[in-house]
Parts: structure tokens; C-alpha cells; sequence
């Protein structure tokens, strides 16, 4: 089975319906915004911009990057290297960073203050750095750009401080010679080795020669010129790769494949805060939370506002709406069908008369009683209008107010309330009379009132005697249609009285008000009680969305019928 497809229209009417919600929740984040916006403190951005050029082999043997596979490890290496540990201490211990409040608080501060942003497609990176000071950001961007440079340079060479300087010594020691003979280009020469290889090799004749021989034999003194021949040779051939070597890191010197193509400026204006973004930021946000906070409400809200609600929380058939009116007394909503040019109200009121003439098809003369499950959900006005719309018929309508305890439809009917339901267990025959107690409405054709007359001091025991089941016969035997206005189900149990007498309810339920579960429990207590529910209203209706519930149509009857027609 599929799943029901999200209406859209409902969704918009939900957003419409709390809509002040959501323009709440985005002037919260409008606020904020502006707040972060006025105490934020300026943060600047300098930049130095740096190439960076992939090193090109074979120009030192030992080059440390001589082992990439690919450019793209090369360059990711670099990236990493400006942002390393111990560049950052350099530059914190150079410009003595403590001192500033903004990094005293050690090398992580620093570390987040530094963006290394390599330039897409290209051997540019921007080496940028964020502070407080704009004077700051930009001597830390350049400090850190130059020690990396300087710190490439002497990367490139494998070779310790002392044999550089070496190199650049103009004499040279004899421990300098010593730390020149033992440099690699030079342990690894074969012509030296081959040399080295024969001065051993004369060494051993010599001594040999010397131990037989004087020294002034002529073998003796022949080999020990070839000795020194060789030994002479051994160091001008040192000498020769010595100033070869001198003569490749001078290219490495001045050939150096980092440099800075722009160092950073002081920046004349601050990066945060963005004023704009934050504000559009500020109201989006707090319109999107507003627009969560509208669907959680909604999936917690446990009331009942359409007709699927009836029939998914409580089971119950729907049978119409009465729309809300606003009015300044609360009596004066209930006769809301009696004034003129209320055709909205009187159109509902008729169409859930309809209804209910449907639904009692094998009796539609049978009493029937007008229930809620709490106070204040709207059925007396659904009583007093329901009553007026069949009267209208042509109908003789009897209205009973059973509420002995909160009795109001004498004031919506302005009938006097001395004579009413209380008085027929009066002693006095005469004021036990049913015939007496109903009243007439004035300007309604038809409709005959029975108020609740004087409030007595035990309303359920009154009502728990067999008084009231002569006394529904006979308004049954009278008239054409008995309706009663009962009181709230949860508080009292006056309706389970009223329902042994007459076991069929309409129930009333308040728009966005009535809770389903207390709905349910009141429906619970009906069942029990053996009282059949023919339906529900749901009464003081709001129109709210792009439609008016599912019953848009009716907004427009005004347009199809003039205040003439609806007195006819």
C-alpha cells in the first residue's frame, strides 16, 4: 500500500497559519545578527602571495625531493611545510608573539591564525594571516613567507654548517681539509679512489723498501716520489670537485625555486565581521528554525483541526464546521445565525442539519443531545444555531438547556429564566407543568425554548429520576425536533444521564483547542454510558492558508446570494 502523497497546500497553510512564529524566529536572528555585527571585535587579513617551483633533478644527487612520484606530493608537501611546527615557532619566537593578548596563549593560537590557500590550477599559494592589529597580520604573513624561503634554501642542502663554511673558507684548516675529504662527491670519486687505492699500495713498498734499503737507495727514493707524486695528485683532484661543488650551490643560491611574488600589506579594512552575510545569514537562519519549530509544534500538537483529524484521532464521521466569529460579549455568538448577513455561518449550520438528517434516517425526529468534552468548545452555539436552522423547516423545534449548572440560553434567546427545566420536580402542579416552562423565541418562528431555569442544589440527582424519561416523552410527542444542550462530558456526568433517555450525541470539538486524548476519554465515557455518537462539529472554525479548510467554495457564497435572498 502506497503512502499518501504530502500535500503541498497543506504544508503552505500550515507555514501560513504560524507564520508569525517564523517572522519571530527571524527577527531573533535578525537581532543577533546585528549584535555580532556591533561587538564583534575587527578581525584583518594580510596576504603574501608566494611561487612555489617543483625543484629540477639531478642537481644535487641528494636532494631530498629527488624521490617524489608526482607533482602533486611534491607541492601537497610544501603546503604542509609552511604550516609545520617548527616554521611557526620561529615566527612566534621572532616577533616575540607573546607579548600580544591575542597569542599569548602559546603556538595553537597562531596555528589557527595562519590559512595556507594554494592557488587552483597554478604554482601560486597565498600565505595569509589574521589579526587584531592589521600592522601585526602583516608581519606575521611576510615573517612567515621569508623564514620559509630561507628554510628551503638551506633544506636543499644535504651537507652540515661546518662543511659550508668550509666550502666558503678562502684558507682552509687542516680540520676543514679533513671535513672536505670526508664529503661524499669525494669519498665517492673511483679516480680518487684509484688513487687512494695505489698510495696504499706505495705505502706498503715503501716500508718494505725501507726496512731492507737506506733511505738514500735509489728504490727507496724512487717510490717515494711516486708516494708524493700521488698524494699531490689525490689533492688537486679534491681541490677540483671541492670547487665544483662551490660553484653548483652558488647556482642553488641564486637559483632558489621559492620565492615571495608579493609580499603582504597592512590591510586597510577588516575581513570580519561580514556585516551583510551575517544579517542575511541572521534572517535565513531564523527563518528556518522558525519553519522547524512550526512542523515540531505541529507534530506535537495533539488537537484537532480538520476533518481527517476526526477520523484518524478519534474515528469519528464528520458532519460540518461553524466558522468563528469574533464577538465582544461571549451570549452574542450564540445567536450569530439571526444576524443579518451572516450567510458563511448560516450555510454551515445548514449543511450540518443536512447531515445530521442523513445520518438519522430511520428516525429523523429522534431527540438528540449536543455534547464536548470539556467546557467553552462551542455547543451551545451549535445548539442555539442548529436549532434556528430547523426551525426554519418549518418545524416545531423544542431547545432544552440540560446544563443546571451553567445555564446561557436564556441570554441568547433573552427569555426569562424563571421558568425552565428545575421547575417540573416542583411540588406545585402548576409549576410542573411542562407546557408552562417552554417559552417562545422571539423572532424565530417554530423554536420553543426550555431554559434551565433556577440553578437547583443537586443538578444529578434531579436528573437521575424517572421525572426526566416522562418528560422527554412528552417533548418527543409535541414537537418535531427536541434538541438538548448538555453540559462539558469530562467534568460532570450530567450527559451520561441525559443519555439514558436519549442515547445518540453530536459532538462538538473546538477548533485547535480540544485535545485528542481528553476528546477520546469523553467518547469513552459515551460508549460506556451506551450513547451512540452521531458525528462531529467542528465549531469556531478559523480560515486560515490558501484555502478555507477543505471547504474553500463557501467563502464565495456571499458572491451567488444577496442579504434579500437569505431573508427569504
Amino acid at each position: 500500500m502506497k503512502d499518501e502523497e504530502l500535500d503541498i497546500t497543506t504544508l503552505i497553510n500550515l507555514v501560513l497559519k504560524r507564520f508569525w512564529l517564523i517572522a519571530a524566529m527571524a527577527l531573533v536572528g535578525l537581532v543577533a545578527a546585528i549584535l555580532v555585527n556591533v561587538f564583534m571585535r575587527p578581525v584583518y587579513e594580510a596576504t603574501t602571495l608566494m611561487m612555489i617551483n617543483q625543484e629540477n633533478a639531478g642537481k644535487l644527487d641528494d636532494s631530498p625531493y629527488g624521490s617524489f612520484a608526482s607533482m602533486e606530493d611534491y607541492y601537497r608537501t610544501q603546503y604542509q611545510l609552511l604550516g609545520s611546527r617548527s616554521l611557526l615557532e620561529s615566527v612566534y619566537k621572532q616577533l616575540d608573539l607573546r607579548q600580544y593578548e591575542e597569542f599569548s596563549t602559546g603556538l595553537g593560537r597562531l596555528r589557527k591564525a595562519i590559512k595556507i590557500d594554494p592557488v587552483t590550477r597554478s604554482r601560486l599559494v597565498n600565505v595569509r594571516a589574521r589579526s587584531y592589529d592589521p600592522n601585526l597580520a602583516a608581519e606575521i604573513s611576510n615573517t612567515l613567507a621569508n623564514n620559509f624561503v630561507q628554510e628551503n634554501v638551506s633544506n636543499r642542502i644535504s651537507m652540515g654548517q661546518d662543511i659550508i663554511r668550509a666550502l666558503e673558507s678562502t684558507e682552509t684548516s687542516d680540520e676543514e681539509q679533513e671535513l672536505l675529504n670526508s664529503m661524499p662527491q669525494v669519498v665517492n670519486s673511483d679516480f680518487i679512489k684509484s688513487l687512494k687505492q695505489q698510495e696504499a699500495s706505495l705505502d706498503r713498498t715503501w716500508a718494505q723498501l725501507s726496512a731492507k734499503y737506506t733511505p738514500q737507495h735509489p728504490e727507496v727514493v724512487s717510490v717515494k716520489r711516486q708516494l708524493a707524486a700521488t698524494k699531490a695528485q689525490i689533492a688537486l683532484e679534491t681541490r677540483r670537485l671541492v670547487q665544483s661543488i662551490k660553484i653548483e650551490l652558488s647556482g642553488q643560491f641564486s637559483g632558489n625555486n621559492v620565492r615571495i611574488v608579493d609580499p603582504a600589506v597592512v590591510p586597510s579594512s577588516p575581513i570580519l565581521p561580514r556585516k551583510l552575510i551575517n544579517i542575511a545569514v541572521g534572517l535565513l537562519g531564523g527563518a528556518i528554525l522558525g519553519v522547524l519549530l512550526v512542523f515540531l509544534l505541529e507534530f506535537l500538537d495533539q488537537t484537532v483541526k480538520s476533518s481527517e483529524d476526526l477520523e484518524k484521532k478519534l474515528n469519528l464521521p464528520f458532519l460540518g464546521f461553524v466558522p468563528y466569529e469574533k464577538s465582544k460579549k461571549k451570549e452574542a455568538e450564540y445567536a450569530s445565525m439571526l444576524k443579518e448577513g451572516n450567510i458563511l455561518l448560516a450555510e454551515n449550520v445548514r449543511n450540518i442539519r443536512t447531515m445530521l438528517d442523513f445520518t438519522l434516517a430511520d428516525d429523523r425526529q429522534a431527540p438528540v443531545l449536543i455534547s464536548s468534552s470539556m467546557q467553552g468548545e462551542g455547543k451551545s452555539n451549535l445548539s442555539s444555531n442548529l436549532a434556528v436552522a430547523l426551525a426554519q423547516t418549518g418545524k416545531k423545534v423544542l431547545l432544552i438547556d440540560g446544563d443546571l449548572r451553567r445555564c446561557r440560553l436564556h441570554k441568547v434567546f433573552k427569555v426569562s429564566p424563571e421558568k425552565g427545566l428545575s421547575n417540573i420536580w416542583d411540588r406545585d402542579a402548576a409549576k410542573a407543568d411542562y407546557a408552562s416552562n417552554v417559552q417562545p423565541a422571539k423572532d424565530v418562528p417554530n423554536l420553543f425554548i426550555m431554559t434551565a431555569g433556577q440553578r437547583p442544589p443537586n443538578p444529578t440527582e434531579l436528573l437521575n429520576t424517572p421525572r426526566l424519561a416522562d418528560f422527554i416523552a412528552w417533548a418527543q410527542k409535541n414537537y418535531d425536533h427536541v434538541l438538548v444542550d448538555c453540559p462539558a462530558i469530562l467534568p460532570v456526568a450530567d450527559t451520561m444521564l441525559w443519555g439514558k433517555y436519549i442515547p445518540r450525541t453530536v459532538f462538538v470539538i473546538r477548533y485547535g483547542k480540544t485535545n485528542a486524548r481528553a476528546a477520546q476519554m469523553a467518547l469513552d465515557k459515551l460508549q460506556k454510558a451506551g450513547v451512540k455518537v452521531l458525528g462531529a462539529v467542528i465549531g469556531h472554525y478559523k480560515a486560515q492558508g490558501l484555502s478555507y479548510g477543505k471547504y474553500g467554495y463557501y467563502k464565495s457564497y456571499s458572491y451567488y446570494y444577496s442579504n434579500d435572498d437569505e431573508k427569504k
